[in-house]
Parts: C-alpha cells; sequence; structure tokens
C-alpha cells in the first residue's frame, strides 16, 4: 500500500517501494541547472539518468535494511524514496542488539560493495591525474564530473559519480550519531552492555558532540558541508531521541510513524 503522497513504484520480497511526490523536485533542479549551465540537451538527459541510478543505489541501500528485517522475521511496511534519500519503514524494534546492528548496519554493506564492484572499471578507464584528484579531492572532482554530465555525458564520468557517491554514503551512515546508521549500531553495542534507555541516551549526547564538532570543523575549514551535516544531526534526529523512532535508518532522513 502507498504512503500518503506518494506513489509504487515496485514491490519486492513483499516490499513495497514508493517515490514521494517531492522527488518530482531532483528532476525540475537538474533541468534548471543544466539550463543555467547552458548544457546540451543530451547532456541534461544524461545527468538525470546518473541521478536516478543514485537512487537505485539508495533503494539497494535500503532494501539491504529491508531484507536484514525479514531475515530477523521483523516485517517491513514499506520503503519511500524521498528527495533527500530513502527510509526503510519497519513494524517494530528488533528485539535484540545484535538484530538492530545487523540491520542498521546492511544498507552501508550494500554501499560497500556498490564502490568495490566500481572500483576496477574506474581504475581500467581512469587517467593517473583524474585518480591523484579523486583521492586528493573528492567533492571537488564530483562537483566537476556532475557539471560535465550537462556538457558531454561520458561513461567514465558516470562510473566516477557512482563510485564516489556511495563511497560518500559509506561513510556518512555509519557516523556514530541520529539518524544515521553508525547512530543505531553505535546505541546496539552499548545495549549489549546497558538498558536501551540508557544505551539511547549515551548515543545521543555521543551524538550531539560529533554535531558540535561538525560544526567547530565547518568554520575551522570553510566547509559548508560539515555545517550541514551537523544541522542534519541536530533536526533529522530529533524522534530518534524523543521517541526511538520504529524503523529502518535511511541515508538522509529518519521520521516517525
Amino acid at each position: 500500500m502507498a504512503v500518503k503522497g506518494s506513489w509504487r513504484m515496485a514491490r519486492l520480497a513483499g516490499v513495497d517501494i514508493n517515490v514521494h511526490w517531492s522527488f518530482s523536485f531532483i528532476i525540475v533542479w537538474i533541468i534548471l541547472q543544466g539550463a543555467l549551465s547552458h548544457g546540451k540537451l543530451e547532456g541534461i538527459i544524461f545527468a538525470l539518468v546518473a541521478v536516478l541510478l543514485l537512487f537505485v543505489c539508495v533503494t539497494l541501500h535500503e532494501l539491504g535494511h529491508a531484507f536484514m528485517a525479514q531475515w530477523l522475521n521483523i516485517r517491513v511496511k514499506n520503503i519511500i524514496l524521498l528527495p533527500i534519500g530513502g527510509l526503510a519503514q519497519m513494524q517494530s524494534l528488533p528485539e535484540k542488539p545484535e538484530h538492530e546492528m545487523l540491520i542498521a548496519g546492511a544498507g552501508p554493506v550494500v554501499n560497500l560493495s556498490i564502490t568495490m564492484a566500481l572500483v576496477p572499471a574506474a581504475l581500467m578507464f581512469s587517467e593517473e591525474a583524474l585518480l591523484r584528484g579523486f583521492l586528493a579531492s573528492p567533492g571537488t572532482v564530483l562537483e566537476a564530473v556532475m557539471q560535465s554530465f550537462f556538457q558531454e555525458g561520458a561513461l567514465l564520468g558516470l562510473i566516477i559519480f557512482l563510485l564516489l557517491s556511495n563511497a560518500i554514503l559509506f561513510v556518512f551512515n555509519l557516523i556514530p550519531a541520529f539518524p544515521m546508521d553508525g547512530g543505531r549500531i553505535l546505541r546496539a553495542v552499548l545495549a549489549l552492555f546497558l538498558s536501551y534507555a540508557v544505551a539511547t541516551r549515551i548515543a545521543v549526547i555521543i551524538g550531539y558532540t560529533i554535531a558540535l564538532l561538525l560544526v567547530l570543523g565547518s568554520f575551522y575549514y570553510r566547509n559548508p558541508g560539515l555545517l550541514f551535516v551537523a544541522v542534519f544531526v541536530f533536526i533529522a534526529g530529533r524522534p530518534v531521541r524523543v521517541k526511538p523512532a520504529q524503523q529502518s535508518l535511511s541515508p538522509f532522513l529518519n521520521s516517525r510513524d
């Protein structure tokens, strides 16, 4: 059954994959970016395909959560895709910390697997200078690749884009702060030795500390991306802090049922 404001795109292994209407904003944004960059029509189409493939990776991330939950006999209600990521909604919380750890870790493992699968292709087609730049400043390379899509789509650019995006999703999701998967993994580890409530409180404190360090780092390094992550941790993680959410973590979002 589709979530309000969304429609069902597919159904896999009993899990509905829904797309929220706001997802259309991404398409409009890419078209506008292409127009402002005086991009070619085929380049804009290529950029749309690249971003849609990225959201296929996001969907696979969420399916990783969902299939692990089902393997542990936890019913998954649906997966919903939004402009800022995906969300796998579960019927109930895992009963054991080990189960929460497995479910939370399954998503990042998917992104790591995709990244490793793309590495040979990137090494095969990339020049040494590009690889050095990729390692030195991945964000700059990602931005340059996205801009190049609007002018002339290239297979190498697509490979680099998907490789770097999945690597970022892997690292981002393992930050030990709610609402990221790393926050749930941290709580699960603590819950092996403490009560669930105490483990949650400690994980929240650690998450706040990390967010504060990110704020300081954003000013020190003049990196607005770090500030965005910090604000995201404060705002998007609030439902988990107020009431433990009965759902899996997305790469970029968490909300209450």
